[in-house]
């Protein structure tokens, strides 16, 4: 595989069990399919290993504008997203395989943004706020007191059989 960026070879390192694939040319990684997961908490020796490894490539790149293409699956360009809902972070990713491509200095801002748990319960919180369900109220219908009535027409009826059973 070669690097998105620069077209050069991707090493391949095993990170606690991990497959990972890093560019020294650039201090791009490649991570496999739901594998950052593995690595996007800084309290995890993984992810600060990973970091620490990626830092001594660290390279200024031209445009991280310009679209890649995956290394897995060349044919394949990758999606542009924002990785988390503060829109902090810019990540590759895959729609063939799945594969992210984090460039030069992402993990490290990925591990920064880490949330813990209150902050996220904070988080989800604010994002319920903001997209609430609004309840929309019409006109009464005249025949909105129908299970009111009906109430009344069955309580008439139970009263009518205890009568007649009484008798």
């Amino acid at each position: 595989m070669k690097c998105p960026r620069t077209q050069t070879p991707l090493k391949r390192v095993t990170v606690g069990k991990v497959p990972v694939y890093y560019s020294t040319a650039c201090g791009g990684v490649l991570l496999e399919n739901q594998t950052l997961s593995d690595f996007e908490n800084p309290q995890e020796k993984r992810g600060n290993v990973l970091a620490k490894h990626l830092s001594q490539f660290h390279y200024e790149l031209d445009s991280l504008n310009k679209r890649i293409s995956c290394p897995k699956c060349p044919d394949t360009v990758m999606l542009r997203r924002y990785y988390n809902p503060l829109h902090a972070v810019e990540i590759d990713e895959c729609p063939g395989c799945g594969a992210i491509w984090l460039d030069t200095g992402e993990l490290e801002k990925i591990q920064s943004l880490m949330l813990n748990e209150k902050e996220r319960a904070l988080l989800r919180i604010e994002l319920m706020k903001k997209h609430e369900r609004i309840e929309v109220k019409g006109m009464p219908h005249t025949h909105d007191n129908w299970n009111k009535r009906g109430d009344k027409v069955d309580a008439f009826f139970d009263l009518a059989s205890y009568i007649s059973n009484s008798l």
